[in-house]
C-alpha cells in the first residue's frame, strides 16, 4: 500500500520538476510504473502527474509574470529549447490562441514549460492555464503507463520482469540520446 503513495508521489514531483526545469518527461515514470504495477496503477500515476505539471506550470507563469526576461533566460539555457521554438510557440499561441496552443503542445517537441513562460503575455488566467495544462497533458501521460503495461501483458510471457525493465531503460536512453542529438542547444 506504502508502495503506492511512493510512486504517485514520485509521479507528482517529476511532473512538477518538469514543467519548471527539468528536462526529461514524466512518461518515463509513467511507463516504468504501467510496466511493473499495471494500467490501473500507471493511471493513477499519470493523473498525478498531471497534476503536478499544472501546479508546475502554475509557478512558471507566475514566475514568468513578475520577472519574464529572468524565465525566457532560464528557460533557453535548458537543453532541447530554442529561440526559434520559443518564438514558433509564441506565433501558434498568437494565431490560435493559448488554450489551443496550449492542448496543440503536448504533440509537438516543444517543452511544456515554453508554453507557461509565454502564458502570461498571451492572456491567459493563470488558474485557467493551469487547469487546461493538467487536461492538454493527462491524455499523453494515460497513454505512456498503458502502452507499458500492454507491453508487460504481451512481452511478459517472453522475459523476466528484470529484462523487461532493462528493455525499458534501453528504450528511454536510446530516446533521449536520439532527441538530445536532434535538439538545438
Amino acid at each position: 500500500m506504502m508502495q503506492r503513495y511512493i510512486w504517485n508521489a514520485a509521479a507528482l514531483v517529476w511532473g512538477f520538476a518538469e514543467a519548471t526545469l527539468f528536462f526529461i518527461v514524466p512518461d518515463v515514470i509513467l511507463s516504468l510504473i504501467g510496466l511493473q504495477r499495471g494500467v490501473r496503477p500507471g493511471a493513477l500515476a499519470a493523473i498525478c502527474a498531471a497534476a503536478g505539471a499544472g501546479l508546475g506550470g502554475a509557478v512558471m507563469f507566475t514566475w514568468s509574470a513578475v520577472a519574464p526576461s529572468d524565465v525566457r533566460d532560464i528557460v533557453l539555457a535548458l537543453p532541447a529549447i530554442s529561440v526559434d521554438m520559443v518564438e514558433a510557440a509564441r506565433a501558434s499561441m498568437a494565431e490560435h490562441g493559448w488554450l489551443l496552443a496550449t492542448f496543440a503542445g503536448p504533440v509537438t517537441s516543444t517543452p511544456y514549460k515554453v508554453f507557461a513562460m509565454l502564458a502570461p503575455d498571451a492572456g491567459a488566467p493563470m488558474l485557467l492555464f493551469a487547469l487546461a495544462s493538467v487536461a492538454a497533458r493527462l491524455p499523453r501521460f494515460i497513454l505512456a503507463a498503458a502502452v507499458a503495461s500492454l507491453a508487460r501483458a504481451w512481452l511478459g510471457r517472453r522475459f523476466s520482469a528484470r529484462t523487461l525493465t532493462l528493455l525499458w531503460a534501453a528504450g528511454w536512453i536510446m530516446f533521449y540520446a536520439a532527441f538530445f542529438a536532434s535538439m538545438p542547444s
